[in-house]
């Protein structure tokens, strides 16, 4: 039993008071929305190609603190949210410390369905829960969610689908059985993170939805040839700049 029942003792650290701790004060307010990417090459595009500021002091998060960058005009900020579901929840925590309500989370995920197609956006309506940290938010959870509002927008404003996937924390446990039965839920894709995103944002009160993109897409059956990485840079360009459009439709 990982999230006690009836648990209301206090957390030993809190992400308030970890941004403080070090014999540090951290005085960023960030605005409500923020981009996270679980991807290399998301925020150095950002910056690059608009007028993005990096921000006084670096995210205080608990595991690496890191660069955000804000893009003043536009009231939002970004960064690289890190790998796997405990950074993600370490994240997202500090972020709502920050003042940050809503989250865009911008990633990949590897397909094991045949009716997805490698550089396709989705948008999951729907994340199973098979990372860790999720459940010590909640005594039992199968699946997380997004912001219904959000997962709305994203859909129709890039016309994508909203097909369910799966967060996992073993990488190499995605066994043939596993694929086929996550299959079987409706299920076409795996990342890492997702379910993390959702369920915290849900236990703390933000608003979060995912975009993304194939990187790949995994052999259905054993025999099948091996799976090979079809991400580029240029489609991680093409993902960022989505993020962003999806942000901006936010602060209307």
């Amino acid at each position: 039993m990982w999230c006690l029942p009836n648990d209301d003792s206090k957390a030993v650290i809190t992400a308030a008071e970890q941004i403080h701790s070090g014999h540090r004060e951290c005085h960023l307010h960030l605005p409500e929305t923020a981009i996270v990417f679980f991807m290399s090459k998301g925020a150095d595009y950002l910056v690059e190609h608009y007028n993005a500021k990096e921000m006084s002091e670096p995210f205080p998060r608990f595991l690496n603190r890191c660069p955000i960058w804000g893009i003043n005009e536009l009231r939002i900020c970004f960064l690289d949210g890190g790998r796997g579901a405990p950074q993600a929840a370490d994240t997202v925590e500090t972020l709502a410390a920050l003042g940050a309500k809503n989250i865009i989370a911008v990633g990949m995920c590897g397909a094991f369905d045949e009716n997805v197609h490698v550089g396709e956006i989705i948008a999951p309506r729907k994340a199973f829960v098979e990372e860790g940290t999720s459940l010590h938010y909640y005594e039992s959870i199968d699946a997380s969610f997004p912001d219904g509002d959000l997962l709305n927008i994203a859909a129709s404003l890039f016309e994508i689908n909203t097909y369910p996937i799966v967060s996992t924390d073993a990488v190499y446990r995605q066994t043939f059985r596993k694929e086929q039965l996550w299959r079987g839920n409706g299920a076409v894709g795996v990342d890492m993170e997702t379910s993390a995103v959702f369920s915290v944002a849900h236990h703390l009160g933000l608003r979060a939805v995912a975009l993304l993109m194939v990187s790949d897409i995994h052999p259905i059956k054993q025999d099948a040839p091996k799976w090979e990485w079809h991400m580029t840079k240029e489609m991680k360009y093409h993902l960022a700049e989505q993020g962003l459009s999806l942000a901006k439709q936010l602060i209307k």
